[in-house]
Parts: C-alpha cells; structure tokens; sequence
C-alpha cells in the first residue's frame, strides 16, 4: 500500500512538473514560425504594391502615346 502511495505521489510530482515547465524552446520556434508566415505575407504585400504602381505607370505612359498619336 505505500509504494502505491509513493507511486501515486510520484505521478502527480512528475505530472505538475511538466505541467508547470516553461517550454521556451517550443515558444520561441513557434513564434520564430508565425513570423517567417507573416513575414511571407507581408513581403508578398510589398512586392504586389511595387508590380501594382508599375502596371499603373505603364498605364499612365501608354495612355500619354495613345493620347499623342490621336
């Protein structure tokens, strides 16, 4: 009966010690994962901004010729 206690008390010592642990390195390559995934986005959002006023650009010159040669 008492290694069955002392088996009980175990668990649950073990059981609140890996419940209360600070997991950083889980953290941190979480967060380090949900920057890159933001970063991606936010780099895609740049460079459709850039293709965005280039396209506009283009279309301000073209439309400048069209309007020149009529």
């Amino acid at each position: 009966m008492a290694t069955f206690k002392t088996m009980i008390f175990v668990f649950f010592l073990s059981s609140s010690m890996l419940a209360c642990s600070d997991n950083t390195d889980k953290n941190t390559s979480e967060k380090k994962q949900t920057d890159h995934v933001w970063k991606q986005q936010t780099d895609a959002l740049k460079s459709a901004k850039e293709v965005a006023g280039k396209l506009e650009k283009s279309l301000k010159q073209h439309k400048q010729k069209m309007d020149e040669s009529h």
